[in-house]
């Protein structure tokens, strides 16, 4: 039996059956629980009542199928003239069913009853391990998830050190250099070489820089979200020439969990990308804001917008990204939703609560 089962009747599932087999039978049917105590009756008066007999057997250990007659009825509480059969589960009796009228006639009823019973409990019970394993994948896959994205950022983040500390460094002395032989050179031609070897260095500086950030911004370490989210927009409206409006609530320069600054910062960056290459949005709004509990994230154009199926279906790295986003933000128990419409641009909205339900590893 899966983890977490019991090995009890729930009184409103043996309700449930008891309607079914009783309209099935047109016989008034019963079911005790692992006590003798009815908890399912088609006679709803007799719920809650000891039914004696089926409480002695159940006592007693002696597990069999057993008749009530006249006397029976007369010497015993809460029984009807009938057949009673135990229910059996997983080798335990879980309870009694009982099906009430002469005994002879009733017995076969009851003992298809009491199948028709230990069938709907194998099937429950086999749903609830399926539901259960799937949790346990589900699960499973979140933590795998979240492996995967902290071992990301730990690259990242190396590397984006290893290119600021040490490449920048390094083509920061070249500049230097080059620019000391360039004022010694013995000609122009020479001087004018030296000058152009310089320029190239500091163009490739430059994208070092770029690429550093874009792997991982150290003012995301250093300094928190809303520093890095503003340093990213800047470089981002110089790059791509869109004009971009940050808008702040109850944020300052206050420091969140590094998975959930992460979280956000990707997702933005993600969503801006997204409307670079795609919305062709002159006009972008972004909000940042820490409102009941929540940090909410709002990007909106004023771009060209798409239908609802265009990233719902399989169109290749735009629907990927937004997926990426989606599990994101799923590992953090929060919600991401986009809303967007040909010619009216897009919005998308992510709200994280503060406080999650489990704790997962930081990212």
């Amino acid at each position: 039996m899966a983890k977490g089962l019991k090995r009890q009747l729930d009184a409103r599932f043996a309700q449930t059956l008891v309607d079914i087999v009783a309209a099935e039978l047109n016989k008034n049917v019963n079911i005790t629980d692992e006590h003798g105590v009815i908890i399912a009756s088609f006679s709803t008066e007799r719920i809650t009542q000891v039914h004696e007999i089926a409480a002695n057997m159940l006592q007693t250990g002696v597990i069999r199928e057993c008749a009530v007659s006249e006397e029976d009825e007369r010497q015993w509480k809460g029984v009807r003239k009938g057949w009673n059969v135990p229910i059996l589960f997983e080798n335990h009796c879980v309870g009694v069913i009982g099906v009430s009228g002469e005994p002879d006639t009733s017995a076969p009823y009851a003992r298809l009853a009491a199948r028709f019973v230990e069938a709907a409990l194998q099937a429950n019970a086999r749903q609830e391990e399926l539901v259960q394993a799937l949790n346990e994948k589900k699960e499973l896959q979140s933590s795998l998830m979240n492996r995967i994205i902290q071992a990301q950022e730990e690259e990242r983040r190396r590397i984006s050190r290893e290119l600021h500390d040490e490449t920048s460094q390094a083509l920061t002395s070249i500049i230097v250099g080059l620019r000391v032989l360039a004022a010694g050179a013995k000609g122009q031609e020479e001087e004018s070489s030296l000058l152009q070897m310089r320029d190239l260095a500091v163009q490739t500086l430059e994208a070092v820089h770029h690429l550093a950030v874009e792997l991982r911004p150290i003012l995301l370490d250093d300094l928190g979200l809303l520093a890095a989210v503003q340093k990213y927009i800047e470089g981002y409206m110089k790059q791509y020439g869109i004009q971009v409006q940050l808008h702040v609530s109850n944020m300052h320069r206050e420091r969140f969990p590094s998975e959930l600054e992460t979280t956000i910062y990707r997702i933005l960056q993600e969503a801006l990308t997204n409307a670079a290459r795609h919305a062709q949005a002159e006009q972008i709004d972004v909000t940042l804001a820490k409102q009941r509990g929540k940090i909410i994230l709002v990007v909106a154009d004023n771009g060209i917008g798409f239908a609802d199926g265009r990233y719902t279906g399989h169109q290749g790295y735009t629907a990927l990204g937004i997926y990426g986003m989606r599990e994101r933000t799923a590992l953090l128990d929060g919600t991401l939703e986009i809303k967007s419409s040909p010619g009216d641009g897009t919005t998308l909205i992510v709200e994280i609560p503060l406080r999650r339900r489990k704790k997962t590893e930081e990212i």
